[in-house]
Order: C-alpha cells, then sequence, then structure tokens
C-alpha cells in the first residue's frame, strides 16, 4: 500500500509514460471483491483501455511502464485501494466532498503549469485522465487519516505506517478476494501483487 499512496501523491509531479500490453478478460466476472463491493473486470478493462489509449498522445521516450498483467494489477489495485481507503476514511468520521476534490484538481493543474504537463503526469503513473479525480480524492483521504493518527498522537515519522494499518485492518475485516487472473492479494503490504511469470515494468520505447 505504501507504494500505491506515494504513487498517488507522487505521480503528480512526475513526467512521462509508455507503451503496453493488454490481454483481454470477461468483462463479466468479479476482478475483485471488497467486503460486499465487486469490482467488475469492466472497470478494469476500462481502466487499462484508456491509460493505452493515452500513452499514444505523449513522449513516451526513456519511461518504465507497467504493461500486460502487471497493468491489469495496477488498474485493480487502483479500484480497490480507493474502496478500502473510502471505508476507513468513512469508519472514521471522515468525509470528503465532490467540492473538495474539485479544489484540490483544480490546484493540482496550477502547481503542474498546464494541462499538457499533468497529463505527462497521468500518464508516466499510469493514471487514466477518467479516473484523476479518484485519484485526488485518495489525496484527500489519506491526508484526512494522516491528520487523524498525528491527532492520536502519532509520530509525523510514522504517520503513513498508521495510516497503512488503519487500512490493513479494514481490508481484513472486511475480506479482500483477487480473481487468479489479476493475481493475488498481499495482506501484508496491501496491494494487488500480478502473476509471477509476468514483469512488472518496461522501458517505453523511444516515440
Amino acid at each position: 500500500m505504501k507504494k500505491i499512496i506515494a504513487g498517488v501523491i507522487g505521480a503528480l509531479v512526475v513526467a512521462g509514460a509508455g507503451v503496453g500490453l493488454w490481454f483481454f478478460l470477461d468483462s463479466s466476472v468479479a476482478a475483485a471483491t471488497v467486503g460486499k463491493v465487486k469490482i467488475s473486470a469492466s472497470q478494469v478493462d476500462g481502466t487499462v483501455k484508456a491509460i493505452i489509449a493515452e500513452r499514444k498522445t505523449v513522449s513516451t521516450t526513456g519511461m518504465q511502464l507497467a504493461f500486460g498483467s502487471s497493468l491489469n494489477a495496477e488498474a485493480l489495485n487502483y479500484y480497490i485501494i480507493s474502496t478500502l481507503l473510502a471505508q476507513t476514511a468513512a469508519a472514521n468520521n471522515i468525509t470528503v466532498t465532490d467540492a473538495q476534490v474539485k479544489t484540490r484538481a483544480a490546484s493540482i493543474l496550477t502547481q503542474q503549469g498546464s494541462a499538457a504537463k499533468l497529463k505527462l503526469g497521468e500518464v508516466s503513473s499510469s493514471i487514466a485522465s477518467k479516473d484523476f479525480p479518484g485519484y485526488v480524492r485518495e489525496i484527500l483521504y489519506v491526508e484526512g487519516l494522516t491528520a487523524l493518527v498525528e491527532k492520536q498522537g502519532t509520530a509525523v515519522a510514522d504517520s503513513g505506517t498508521a495510516v497503512q494499518s488503519l487500512v490493513r485492518a479494514v481490508a481484513l475485516k472486511d475480506g479482500v478476494k483477487v480473481n487468479a487472473k489479476y493475481g493475488t492479494w498481499d495482506a501484508t503490504q496491501v496491494t494487488v501483487v500480478p502473476p509471477a511469470a509476468d514483469s512488472s515494468t518496461t522501458p517505453a520505447p523511444t516515440k
């Protein structure tokens, strides 16, 4: 989960991306379930297709990219972590409004300097533009949970670990099941691990 949360925040300040491979899955089946929440293969499919399409719109030279089943796992992880963060926040009386998401998204765009630079950041981190508001919401959830644990006495240096522990507890309580086609669920790291035969990244070809 640390990798995912770091990616959520760091994705907005890095540039680059590339092309990837996608294997098709039956969109009618569940890619994963988080408690009673079903994440469909079609949701993951839509995100992966959008990521691949957007990689073709920018220069992808020299970038490390997820592809194939690793890209599928990353896309699925986005939906799982979004669900877990929302549930963890709700359990701790933390809310994030659409207005807050819109305001922060506008602030991030301003920080990046242009829509083109923001697009590079999204593409380099395999974030589909359609999912950008969701990542912004994740950032706000993490910030809210971080403020909570620090208010409770957790040292700033340990707040990330404390937030991860809160999310892990929710994942263990509700149960996370991942379709084997996408890999396995690592309950300790709170992340989807792609099938062992697949490598996670590859340098993007020169465009």
